[in-house]
């Protein structure tokens, strides 16, 4: 399966933030500073988590973001459909601009069994997991 850079960077920014203490408030360019990667691709990554309600944006003093799911809430499963799209674990990872169930690709029936294992699999892996591994 590839991810996008965003996803990957989303997720280093909720593993960051999940390896904070609860409620921690985290600025942008921090984020940005502390995973290595542009403010501005940083902001557009934090509104879009923002809009999937998997951070929450903070105005004021302190100014910045944190977890509006608790790490250990937060499944992998969730953010990776927030980032990819909910079809993500329907659609194939080989062959995704041309395969179909009435057009398959060569691999198609394996990963149709494999699919529901990895959903599971994401599914119970949280941010808190991967924040623990830190």
């Amino acid at each position: 399966m590839r991810l996008t850079k965003e996803t990957e960077h989303a997720i280093e920014a909720l593993t960051y933030l999940g390896s904070q203490k609860p409620a921690t408030i985290v600025e942008a360019s921090m984020l940005a500073d502390e995973i290595d990667v542009p403010r501005p691709f940083m902001s557009k990554i934090l509104q879009r988590l923002a809009k999937a309600g998997l951070v929450r944006g903070h105005r004021g003093n302190p100014r910045g973001y944190s977890l509006a799911v608790s790490p250990a809430r937060l499944s992998m499963r969730r953010v990776l459909e927030s980032m990819e799209g909910e079809d993500l674990f329907s659609r194939c990872i080989f062959f995704s601009e041309t395969c179909s169930e009435t057009n398959s690709c060569p691999l198609h029936d394996a990963w149709k069994r494999v699919r529901p294992l990895f959903r599971t699999m994401m599914n119970d892996l949280t941010v808190a997991d991967l924040a623990a591994r830190k």
